[in-house]
């Protein structure tokens, strides 16, 4: 969905700013909204803020290059709680994972 940060991410894309850490997070809807997905990614770059066309409402995909990632999926306990996370770190650059 386009949003009031839809021209710095285009402006961030034409001028290659480099930004040192971004998180995106995704939620369960419902009730208490869980978190269960959390990526973080390191050295970022905006590669691609492009319109996408069709439907109700207007979108945009965008793309980002970084050089390391940490993954995250937070499980829920039968509670709802947060029950433990399980976490991957990717580096890119030097072609590793753990």
């Amino acid at each position: 969905m386009m949003d009031r940060a839809s021209p710095n991410l285009a402006k961030y894309c034409f001028t290659g700013k480099h930004i040192p850490e971004a998180q995106l997070t995704m939620r369960k809807s419902g009730g208490l909204p869980h978190e269960f997905i959390r990526m973080t990614m390191y050295d970022v770059i905006i590669s691609l803020v492009e319109p996408v066309a069709g439907g109700e409402f207007c979108s945009e995909e965008v793309k980002l290059s970084f050089a390391r990632m940490k993954h995250e999926y937070i499980l829920q306990d039968p509670l709802g709680g947060t029950g433990g996370t399980v976490t991957a770190l990717i580096d890119i650059k030097a072609n590793q994972s753990t």
